[in-house]
């Protein structure tokens, strides 16, 4: 019996160590003859018997859809084994859960270990489409971006072991969505791999006296030391009512990362699992409100797991949520004031109405999310309106003990017990919890219907108005973003641009960002166009047509200024 025991043991441990072979990827900061940054040499050892392919191996790389690569592709790939150099051959690309990969082929089997080494030069600044934060930036005297901007990498269904070691120059150190150091290892599978995030270089870091294994935040080329902890002080705030307002663990790394740019005006992010990165546009504070915004959102993502979706249609969830919890989670926490509460949900309001593609239903928004514009909007702003209607009506019907945190935190937990959730699991949840008009509503929502939430959708002490208001229109085709070097083509003679003087020809001297025009009904926007040499600001407000809006304002402030009149 005891010799089966430890046949037995010796099998398990054997095809343990077989599922977590380990990969040695070593990464390297290269620089041009000036020595500034130009992107990042990698080189690894695969394991005998590594991957699922028992054949000629195929190394993957991410397309970064929809950002579009240019030239931050492989350079300089060599390979070898056992018996030698191995060459590669393009083949047909290869979509794996909802991801695209551009493929090459070994053009013989493998024999032994396979080491691999290539460069990755640096994204182009100025990605040629919008899209999730992923691709590979130079920062401050470092680099940054997700792995998936740089591993060539073949596929497997099997976990992972990384030894993960960087080479850089005297006191620049790394970190990651596995950890920090520039020697680290950790187990993952192959998509985690290429979702997480890193930084690397001379860090500002912080990492929170409360709760030091809970909360840290890096960040490369951005602000003073004051600016870096008072935004990391108030990170670690939001971070911990956000955590536990949706049942994170407080023992769990959290990595908040940011990077500064010379780039467009736009303020993005992205999360993954235990972290988020922010990419900070250079002249904007990481203690902006709109960066305080933008950095719960992200946060929320962290901790609220996805709905399965392979055709991409689960934003009005992850996206929605985002936009409505993060909000009412620090305002309830008294985070933000009541004045900060009001501007974010009239600015996702005004988003919305004035948007022509918010009837556009669900099955569509693949077609039309990045399609320039407000398009990417549409399933934000339109989740977080339902998600607010959700809560009121949850109210209406005094349904005890049932609210769309609730409901966010059983769908967690759903997850966590290993089920596949989806939009089924959703429409289940909300007739068990609810009844069968939350299903109704939200299927219309689905549908593309014009949400209009219930007047105490914000809470108790807010009312709903309507407005007169106009479609948000730049009032011509192209470009779609406002980019440095685009040429105005296709201008209508009759918007508010060309009346204010924009011709068609003039060429955009300056990026422009557009949330602040999306986010009101009334806002003007500048854009700079150079014409015969010379830079003109052309001011206009990007609206035609007519609609119907509305706002939210506090019961109490009408009633405090109705007895001050008396």
């Amino acid at each position: 019996m005891l010799l089966k025991k430890l046949f037995v043991a010796i099998i398990l441990l054997a095809l343990y160590s077989k599922a977590h072979s380990q990969v040695k990827l070593q990464l390297k900061i290269s620089y041009a003859d000036n020595n500034v940054i130009n992107g990042i040499g990698v080189t690894y050892v695969l394991p005998e018997g590594y991957g699922d392919s028992k054949d000629k191996i195929i190394l993957l790389f991410d397309k970064l859809t929809p950002l579009q690569r240019t030239r931050d592709t492989v350079c300089d790939l060599n390979a070898k084994d056992n018996s030698g150099p191995v060459k590669f051959h393009q083949v047909k690309s290869k979509t794996i859960n909802g991801n695209d990969y551009d493929c090459i082929q070994a053009d013989r089997s493998i024999t032994g270990p396979l080491q691999i080494s290539y460069r990755v030069p640096l994204a182009n600044p100025i990605p040629a489409q919008s899209g999730p934060v992923r691709d590979l930036q130079a920062a401050g005297d470092g680099i940054s971006g997700s792995f998936g901007g740089f591993l060539l990498l073949p596929y497997t269904d099997k976990a992972m072991e990384i030894q993960l070691d960087w080479e850089s120059p005297g006191t620049a150190d790394a970190v990651c969505s596995y950890g920090p150091g520039k020697s680290i290892k950790f187990q993952t599978t192959f998509g985690d791999l290429l979702e997480a995030q890193f930084l690397a270089g001379t860090l500002s870091s912080f990492t929170s006296t409360d709760h030091p294994r809970g909360f840290s935040m890096y960040g490369l080329g951005k602000g003073s030391d004051s600016e870096f902890k008072a935004a990391a002080n108030w990170a670690a705030k939001a971070h911990q009512v956000i955590r536990d307002s949706l049942e994170g663990s407080s023992e769990k790394p959290f990595y908040y990362f940011f990077r500064s740019y010379n780039g467009p005006p736009l303020s993005s992010g992205r999360a993954t699992s235990g972290s988020f990165v922010l990419y900070v546009p250079t002249g904007i504070s990481l203690n902006d409100e709109d960066i305080k915004s933008l950095s719960a959102h992200e946060m929320i993502h962290v901790f609220v797991a996805d709905l399965y979706d392979p055709d991409g249609l689960a934003d009005w969830y992850v996206e929605g949520i985002a936009d409505y919890l993060s909000v009412k989670l620090l305002y309830d926490a008294g985070l933000i004031s009541e004045k900060r509460y009001l501007e974010l949900r009239n600015g996702e309001l005004a988003e919305y109405y004035t948007n022509r593609l918010r009837n556009v239903p669900n099955q569509k928004i693949p077609q039309i999310m990045w399609s320039g514009r407000n398009a990417w909007t549409t399933p934000y702003t339109r989740g977080a309106l339902y998600f607010a209607d959700l809560e009121g009506k949850l109210r209406q019907h005094r349904i005890k003990n049932v609210s769309v945190l609730s409901l966010i935190r059983e769908m967690n937990r759903l997850k966590a017990s290993g089920l596949q959730t989806t939009e089924q699991t959703w429409i289940e949840l909300i007739k068990k919890r609810a009844g069968d008009w939350a299903v109704n509503d939200f299927k219309l929502m689905m549908a593309g219907r014009l949400l209009i939430p219930v007047n105490n959708a914000y809470g108790e002490n807010f009312k709903r108005k309507s407005v007169t208001t106009q479609f948000f229109d730049l009032g011509f085709d192209k470009p779609q973003a406002i980019k440095a070097g685009e040429g105005i083509a296709r201008l209508n003679p009759k918007s508010p641009a060309a009346l204010a003087g924009l011709k068609n020809g003039d060429t955009i001297a300056s990026a422009t960002n557009l949330i602040p025009a999306y986010e009101s009904y009334t806002n003007a926007v500048t854009i700079t166009v150079k014409r015969s040499g010379i830079d003109l600001p052309i001011t206009f407000k990007p609206r035609t047509g007519r609609t119907t809006g509305y706002k939210w304002f506090s019961i109490t402030a009408v009633s405090a200024k109705h007895l001050r009149r008396h």
